[in-house]
């Protein structure tokens, strides 16, 4: 039976995540589902069959294979449009991803991304201090003060440019991750004025060059292909909005479940205060086998165990991950000949996408999935970053940022509470908190 003769399970924005991955478990492997603008596509929700997905050689990232979205029937105005086409290596396949991938692959290699450990350590005590004159009786945004500052200044530090090249186009990244319904204008204008921006960035660093890495994307060739005007923009675009969004809302999400589970902040307070996370720590236990992941060093997999395997932090962050992957639903692919999935017939030119929050909650994987605990055995069992070729290039500076930024937030203030229930994200592609208000001295304000 084809994909449009199926009845469709409706993905919507607004759902909770948790609950939906829960009715999707009940459908099976890979479910026919309905994206916002009544758009058919497969979900592997599932571990097992969103890692098959994502590692398929007879699927691809281009989206020249889906004949709905060449045919017009899908419009240029969708409102999921700009996560699913574009020139850079997120929407490209075969040797065109591997061109991209390899011109910035450099800077996400292992020696680098430690090489920046102090930095980013000293940048989360520099936000701590900011925070320091908060009135500890009045509620603080997390998410705005220190989860989204510190990966965007670290992202602009290695690019090579200024904070506002984030902070000036908050505005119009959110509203391509969280596109409203028949919000087609807000879109264009989104994407016009992020292309406007990064256009100039480009030429401003074409005048006065750096040791950073958009200089050397500029500059960078691979067997003589210099990389276009058009995928230089398009690859800056990913590394910026990748290269904080991801971090911004496992930092959140991190803390919010902290919150929601107090035997488990009380370990972490515990941790702190002692200034250290691993020996008798129960987070400790157990988590050691491999991680999910592929590829070669180049930014992505961990081919290797991590030097803080037995810290506290380290384990808090595998099991964000698997709990709350940042990622909601990866999309797209598409089938460039028929390819039999989960027992499931897919047609040349289907779209399908990898639920990989849904996989983190994956009942045949984990047990209990829907309980947040470090301790578990099965912590790294995830997919929050990918698999295969298009493996997150960003994920060791991403847990890197998230280990530093958790170990500083509760050792500077270990009293920590929520201060109301947060806003969640309403979002097909990713998932996380909109706000998240602490009272940062909790204790102190009661005394």
């Amino acid at each position: 039976m084809s994909l449009t003769h199926r009845p469709l399970f409706p993905l919507v924005p607004q759902a909770d995540p948790a609950e939906e991955a829960r009715q999707l478990h009940t459908e099976g492997g890979l479910v026919a589902v309905r994206l916002p603008g009544d758009v058919a596509a497969w979900a592997a929700v599932d571990h097992t069959t969103a890692q098959l997905v994502l590692g398929h050689p007879e699927l691809t990232k281009d989206a020249a294979h889906w004949p709905d979205l060449a045919s017009g029937r899908v419009p240029d105005h969708w409102e999921l449009i700009a996560v699913i086409r574009g020139a850079g290596m997120l929407h490209a396949g075969g040797d065109d991803h591997r061109r991209l991938r390899k011109l910035a692959s450099s800077a996400f290699t292992r020696a680098p991304i430690a090489a920046l450990e102090g930095r980013i350590t000293e940048i989360a005590g520099q936000l701590l201090d900011d925070l320091a004159a908060a009135d500890p009786r009045e509620p603080v945004d997390l998410r705005d003060r220190y989860a989204y500052r510190l990966p965007v200044r670290v992202i602009c530090e290695v690019l090579g440019v200024p904070d506002t090249a984030v902070s000036g186009l908050r505005g119009a990244f959110e509203r391509l991750v969280t596109p409203q319904e028949d919000g087609a204008e807000d879109i264009r204008v989104a994407q016009a004025e992020i292309h406007r921006s990064l256009t100039a960035l480009i030429a401003a660093k074409r005048a006065a060059p750096g040791d950073d890495l958009t200089t050397a994307l500029i500059q960078a060739r691979d067997d003589g292909d210099r990389l276009s005007e058009e995928e230089l923009v398009e690859t800056l675009f990913l590394i910026l909005i990748a290269g904080h969004e991801t971090t911004l809302n496992l930092i959140s999400s991190a803390v919010h479940a902290l919150l929601e589970y107090p035997d488990k902040l009380a370990y972490v307070r515990e941790a702190a205060r002692k200034g250290d996370g691993g020996g008798a720590c129960p987070f400790a236990q157990g988590g050691r086998g491999a991680r999910t992941e592929a590829g070669a060093d180049d930014g992505g997999a961990d081919t290797e165990a991590d030097d803080a395997d037995d810290d506290i932090w380290t384990a808090l962050v595998d099991e964000t991950l698997r709990y709350s992957s940042p990622v909601r639903h990866a999309l797209m692919r598409y089938a460039v000949e028929d390819v039999d999935i989960a027992g499931v017939r897919v047609s040349r030119g289907e779209p399908v996408l990898a639920g990989l929050f849904a996989a983190g909650r994956d009942p045949g994987r984990h047990t209990d999935p829907d309980v947040f605990d470090p301790a578990r055995p099965t912590r790294r069992d995830h997919l929050a970053f990918g698999h295969g070729a298009h493996y997150c290039l960003g994920a060791r500076l991403a847990r890197l940022e998230a280990r530093i930024a958790l170990k500083a937030l509760f050792t500077r203030y270990p009293d920590l509470e929520a201060a109301a229930a947060p806003e969640r994200l309403a979002s097909i592609s990713v998932q996380g908190v909109r706000t998240l208000p602490v009272r940062l001295n909790a204790g102190r304000s009661r005394g």
